[in-house]
């Protein structure tokens, strides 16, 4: 990777998040009609932008850029093909592990595929900051219409883990330990709405080999965005779960060393849906214990809610409200050194038109201003799963309109 840097440049127009706050738009690495992107923050301060591009000769290219201060480098390629699944909601991602390693992946086609579906995981390792890359990992759904996907990662001790989506019966196609999904019945009707999938988790050492591959649930929500946080009480990931009578409220476990303790819910919402809301959660640690964010549409209200982990009874306290009032979901989450949470979401306006915004929550239930990042494109494949993270005394935001958007906002802008 090319360590020339390019000059942050701010739009014109700054946007006008409130009173007293700004964000200020940065001038995005990726390319226009740039798509299924990915924003993540290292323990140095860097953030990694990724994102996928369209070649003019047909296929894709995964690419990314780390902006580091107030400078982009250039952005460099991991991989390029002709057979990729590309679509608004299961996004790649090019994530920092610490030092110069960096963990990469992208959703492929497989050849006996039948419709939109059939495709799966290629997982990819760099010890040298993004100059060369190795093969890490393969997962691939079950049958002509099954897939793999969905992918979240957390650095542990010694290595990282990544937890993913993938049909039943799925078994990994890289070097390692697998292990059979356990055969469970699934709930009345559900063969006439989706296919049962299996939340995996799989550790790898810290040179990207994989050590073993394992279940974290039987039977989940079927194309919900997953999310990972590592915390000093384990490594925790989050869900939307699929429980009997097709109830997809939020679930979490926890990874306490080698095992990963049974599924809970985050709180018993009650949203029955007969398929999947392609609405998933977000999660973020911090000193006190990690905060959760989710869309729920229970009782046929919408609302956007997050949830402080309780260290001393080991549970996710009480939901706490943050939308506005209307919102279409998309959480994102970033934790502050004060223990309290940036959360962010897409929501409408009276008009029609929706917008991104964020606001602080505490732990004491009390919520900050809201603040509009940017306007939000019509339709959830134009905006594809908006992004935060917190780096250093400010918040990094990305979302699609367009092409990949980048915006910036300091910290001291959400008292």
């Amino acid at each position: 990777m090319s360590r020339l840097a390019l000059p942050i440049a701010f739009v014109a127009s700054v946007l006008a998040a409130g009173a007293g706050a700004e964000v200020r738009r940065l001038d995005s690495p990726a390319a226009e009609g740039s798509r299924s992107y990915s924003l993540a923050a290292g323990g140095d301060g860097a953030v990694f932008l990724g994102w996928v591009e369209r070649v003019e000769d047909g296929g894709h290219v995964l690419r990314f850029a780390e902006l580091r201060g107030d400078e982009w480098g250039s952005a460099a390629t991991v991989a390029s093909g002709e057979d990729w699944f590309v679509n608004w909601i299961d996004h790649p991602a090019v994530v920092p592990l610490g030092g110069d390693r960096l963990a990469a992946h992208w959703l492929v086609h497989d050849e006996d595929r039948q419709g939109d579906y059939g495709y799966g995981i290629r997982l990819v390792f760099s010890d040298d900051r993004g100059a060369s890359w190795r093969p890490a990992f393969e997962a691939r759904g079950k049958g002509k219409d099954g897939y793999a996907g969905f992918v979240a990662y957390a650095g542990v001790a010694g290595g990282f883990e990544v937890v993913y989506l993938s049909s039943v019966g799925d078994e990994p196609e890289a070097e390692g330990v697998g292990e059979a999904s356990p055969e469970r019945e699934s709930p009345a009707g559900h063969g006439e709405v989706e296919p049962r999938m299996t939340l995996r988790s799989a550790r790898f050492d810290a040179a990207g080999v994989l050590l073993g591959d394992r279940v974290v649930d039987v039977d989940v929500c079927s194309c919900c965005t997953t999310a990972m946080a590592a915390d000093p009480a384990g490594v925790f990931v989050s869900f939307r779960d699929r429980q009997a009578g097709e109830y997809r409220d939020i679930s979490y476990a926890l990874l306490e060393g080698e095992r990963w303790a049974d599924p809970r819910l985050v709180h018993r919402d009650g949203w029955l849906i007969r398929g999947c809301p392609t609405n998933g959660p977000a999660l973020a640690s911090g000193g006190l214990g990690p905060a959760v964010a989710w869309f729920t549409a229970a009782g046929g209200e919408s609302r956007v809610l997050a949830a402080f982990w309780n260290r001393e009874k080991e549970r996710f306290g009480a939901p706490i409200r943050v939308d506005g009032g209307s919102p279409r979901g998309w959480a994102g989450v970033a934790m502050l050194e004060d223990g309290t949470a940036a959360v962010s979401w897409v929501e409408r306006r009276e008009s029609g038109s929706s917008d991104l915004r964020v606001r602080r929550v505490s732990r004491d239930g009390s919520t900050g201003r809201g603040l509009t990042v940017a306007p939000a494109p019509p339709g959830r494949s134009a905006i594809g799963v908006p992004k935060l993270v917190r780096s250093g005394d400010r918040l990094v935001f990305a979302w699609r309109d367009g092409g990949v958007r980048v915006a910036a906002l300091r910290l001291a802008d959400l008292e």
